[in-house]
């Protein structure tokens, strides 16, 4: 059943989003449900926002029992499809980059180390939802553990670097900082010596390459760093090139697919894919739909990549990016 959204829910979820403590969190998810119609299309979401409340208002009650305690700025709730985590030296356009990607506002300063706490914000692209984060320099003195932690925590790196203010170092200070605490990009061999490691799919965003008579410097470089594996992108933020090409490589990276839904003798429903992990079959897309159609299913036709439009398929049928199933129970 349709939900019919007014436009104030989803100003109001972008409050609740960009929220980062469990106080604000509960703060902003409060006036978020205060602006979905209650009728039976919306009791489901409700519901779900009710319990993510309590779970909030709990822990916001907690925090303030610690007394003497605070909150780190690098605690921050994973929300969307994916996290992905922005790394790299001053002033390579990190902040910049968030800014103009997503709804979160960083401070953006031509002075050195200007973001001394991460900040969150959401990138909606192709219907998927990725939280991007800025974070602090990585070219400091002192990496806090937690900002090595926030890191850990990403399903992948976005190294950051200005083409135009001597990239290669750029680029081995910020895989020093990170392999110094054990956290390797996933195509880079392992040292024999590191017992236990993170490994992260890993690109690089090569920013301020802002035309043309800039890309022989960018080939140089990718020339350079191809060889070890790397993938680099170029971009710039200042005048938008190329990020909408960084953006869906971003997707493909973290091997994520988009299907979407048809009711039978109905268009597709192109406004809100399930988001699945790449290998998904037909099984797991039926259990994001719900449980009932997961449990209930009969049958199912699929048009896609490699199919027959309409063609029946089983519950092992591995699903493709872009894929419109209709399920029968």
């Amino acid at each position: 059943m349709p939900t019919n959204l007014p436009p104030e829910y989803y100003e109001a979820e972008r409050h609740y989003k960009e929220a980062v403590t469990p106080q604000e969190k509960a703060e902003t998810l409060e006036n978020l449900i205060s602006t979905i119609p209650k009728h039976k299309g919306t009791d489901k979401l409700r519901a779900d926002l009710r319990r993510k409340l309590s779970k909030f208002k709990s822990q916001a009650q907690a925090a303030k029992k610690k007394t003497g305690k605070h909150e780190t700025h690098f605690h921050i709730e994973k929300e969307g499809d994916a996290r992905v985590i922005v790394v790299g030296c001053a002033n390579v356009g990190k902040s910049s980059l968030v800014a103009k990607v997503t709804n979160a506002e960083p401070e953006i300063s031509s002075s050195p180390y200007s973001s001394w706490a991460p900040t969150p914000g959401m990138m909606i692209h192709d219907g998927v939802h990725i939280q991007l984060i800025d974070t602090p320099a990585i070219d400091r003195e002192y990496i806090e553990p937690e900002f090595v932690d926030l890191v850990k925590n990403s399903d992948l790196i976005l190294l950051m670097l200005d083409l135009q203010a001597y990239p290669l170092q750029q680029v081995e200070k910020t895989i020093d900082m990170l392999e110094n605490h054990r956290i390797y990009a996933a195509h880079k061999d392992i040292p024999d010596t590191e017992k236990r490691v993170w490994k992260i799919s890993t690109i690089i965003a090569v920013n301020k390459d802002d035309g043309e008579n800039l890309d022989e410097e960018f080939d140089v470089l990718n020339e350079l760093l191809r060889e070890e594996g790397w993938i680099l992108l170029p971009v710039s933020v200042e005048t938008g090139r190329n990020l909408n090409d960084m953006m869906n490589f971003v997707i493909k990276e973290l091997k994520i697919i988009r299907v979407y839904s048809k009711r039978p003798h109905e268009e597709a429903d192109y406004s809100q894919p399930f988001i699945l992990k790449s290998g998904a079959t037909l099984d797991d897309f039926a259990l994001a739909v719900h449980k009932d159609f997961h449990e209930k299913m009969k049958s199912a036709r699929i048009w896609g990549k490699g199919v027959r439009d309409g063609q029946p398929v089983g519950r092992d049928h591995v699903l493709s990016d872009g894929d419109v199933v209709e399920l029968h129970i």
